[in-house]
């Protein structure tokens, strides 16, 4: 999975945090541009991102 914005892949970026849901975990991450992605991460493995940022948000342009 690559980031919307630049390209850069997502599973590079740095996690900022990570939370238990009743699916697995969804994890915050923060790309080098600055893009905020959040994914679920399944007990299966699988992930992928859920949210991307709206526009005006921090991170945007």
């Amino acid at each position: 999975m690559r980031c919307e914005r630049c390209g850069w892949p997502v599973d590079e970026a740095p996690v900022l945090s990570t939370h238990s849901t009743s699916q697995g975990w969804v994890r915050y991450r923060r790309c080098v541009c600055g893009t905020l992605s959040i994914q679920l991460v399944t007990p299966g493995g699988s992930s992928g991102t859920v949210a991307a940022p709206a526009a005006g948000s921090a991170g945007t342009r």
